[in-house]
């Protein structure tokens, strides 16, 4: 009973791994999005997506200002390795409403 008691504690205490979150996109309908990490406090936010779609996987890394309505694309590529070599953008730029940074810049500022 005592293992038991410890084997429970040590769950509840080992940090979960999130799963990944879908993210409803319609202005890409034959797409599927997913939220894999987002980070940040106050205005400031990132998350990392994949997107699921006819031509294939691909991972992107923006960052957000919810306090301005602007973000910018820090990595973008087919493969999480690929965002390694991929360059952020130099400017921030205003969220357009309905595009598809807009609907994952509703998920980073939750």
């Amino acid at each position: 009973m005592r293992f038991v008691i410890v084997v429970l504690g040590c769950l509840l205490i080992t940090p979960v791994i999130a799963a990944e979150v879908a993210i409803k996109v319609p202005s890409d309908p034959k797409a599927k999005y997913y939220a894999l990490e987002k980070s940040g406090k106050g205005a400031e936010r990132v998350i990392l997506t994949k997107r699921v779609g006819p031509s294939g996987t691909s991972y992107s890394k923006r960052l957000y200002n919810c306090a301005n309505n602007t973000f910018k694309y820090l990595a973008d590529a087919d493969t999480l390795d690929g965002l390694v070599k991929s360059k952020p953008e130099p400017r921030m730029s205003e969220l357009v409403e309905g595009s598809i940074s807009y609907y994952v810049g509703r998920e980073a500022c939750k």
